[in-house]
């Protein structure tokens, strides 16, 4: 059986977070909701200088920029063999 993960990974920590999902589109929304969400709380909320990027519609990329030091976040699907 096949399902999906949502994997959250982070530059400045070394904690992993995964989320595991019956379907690819509800692993894709999830992941598209909770980017755009980020996003948001980042620029909006702490006011910080963030970006982010879509590769190839299964990882998307958030980038802070401090005066000394970046920090990345990356949230990518993928698959969970059983």
């Amino acid at each position: 059986m096949k399902s999906f993960a949502v994997i959250f990974t982070y530059n400045f920590d070394s904690d992993v977070a995964v989320y595991l999902f019956d379907t690819y589109e509800e692993a894709h929304k999830f992941a598209e909701d909770s980017y755009y969400e980020e996003m948001r709380i980042d620029r909006e909320e702490n006011g910080w200088d963030t970006s982010g990027g879509i590769i190839d519609d299964v990882e998307w990329v958030i980038t802070n920029n401090f005066p000394d030091h970046t920090d990345i976040t990356k949230i990518r699907i993928g698959n969970v063999y059983r």
